[in-house]
């Protein structure tokens, strides 16, 4: 007798676990009805056990994969192994909703899952046990953690001030242009370089902080210029790179007489007041003598300087 109260004992403790335990544990037989629904389950879905019991679990869940989930219990019934489910290739199979206090990372929460079969007492295969694990905060961590770090791949691309292309990402692009060209043939494609006329003296009379700001208001006007598959970057200083895919020199001849003409006749709204400045822009269009990216840039700088030469607020193609 003391044996058998110590044997109701230990199952009113084990049944009593499985109630508060956190984590979803739920018993389906062969017909996919519910024999056991724990407190875990009762608690994130709002059915108790005892309207779940003995019910078809996709009566109790109509927006189930059923066809999906079914081939997985199958599965699992003639295998006699375990299926598992990430969150990662399904972020949860339950719509339960996040309690989790992460900051409207996740609505839903986020479930690892395991279909395992239960043996009977004579080696059968009756029944499967879903187990339910709340991974929200694996998954938001991560979820977080990889937005920050396309946020720093992001950042280490784009000029600071400017938000345009940096002076690297700019020589990655010219690159693979290039790289094409050579292998491919193709084209045409134009580089641009571009310099604001006497910005020292805007720095000079106004401040740095002036100074940026008319390099934030030049390089939206260079972005609102160009097309889809442009590639507008900052040098360096108040030197700007252009790239123009498919655009020959007449073409790019056009787009920086856009933009000088547009720079030309308006003034900048800055801090100090209205100010205006004028640039002057080097076209080379890619070719057969180019000595590579290097000498791609070399003639694009020279055409620049020597429209510098010719008394600035101009552009110049090079030969």
């Amino acid at each position: 007798m003391s044996q058998q109260q110590d044997d109701l004992t230990a199952l009113h403790w084990l049944f009593d676990m499985l109630q508060h335990i956190d984590v979803g544990l739920v018993v389906i037989n062969k017909r996919y009805e519910i024999e056991l629904w724990n407190g875990f389950m009762e608690n994130h879905s709002g059915v108790s056990s005892t309207a779940a019991r003995n019910k078809s679990l996709f009566s109790v869940f109509p927006d189930l994969n059923e066809e999906w989930l079914k081939q997985k219990f199958d599965n699992v019934l003639a295998l006699r192994t375990p299926i598992y489910i990430s969150w990662e290739q399904r972020p949860y199979l339950f719509p339960f909703k996040s309690y989790r206090s992460i900051t409207g990372i996740a609505d839903k929460m986020f479930q690892n899952v395991v279909i395992r079969p239960i043996k009977n007492a004579n080696g059968t295969v009756t029944h499967l046990c879903v187990v339910v694990y709340d991974v929200t905060d694996v998954a938001t961590n991560k979820a977080a953690l990889s937005a920050a770090n396309r946020k720093l791949d992001q950042l280490s691309k784009i000029d600071g001030l400017t938000e345009l292309s940096n002076r690297a990402t700019l020589d990655r692009a010219l690159d693979v242009v290039y790289d094409a060209y050579k292998l491919h043939g193709g084209g045409p494609h134009s580089l641009v370089m571009a310099d604001i006329d006497h910005f020292k003296k805007v720095n000079d009379s106004y401040g740095h902080q002036v100074g940026d700001e008319v390099l934030q208001q030049f390089a939206k006007i260079l972005s609102s210029a160009s097309r889809r598959g442009d590639f507008v970057g900052r040098f360096g200083g108040e030197e700007f790179g252009i790239l123009l895919p498919n655009t020959d020199k007449n073409g790019a001849q056009v787009y920086c007489e856009k933009v000088r003409t547009q720079l030309e006749g308006m003034k900048i709204a800055t801090s100090q007041g209205d100010i205006s400045i004028t640039v002057s822009l080097g076209v080379c269009e890619l070719n057969d003598k180019a000595m590579g990216v290097k000498g791609w840039l070399a003639a694009a700088d020279k055409a620049l300087y020597a429209a510098k030469q010719q008394g600035r607020n101009r552009t110049v193609v090079a030969d």
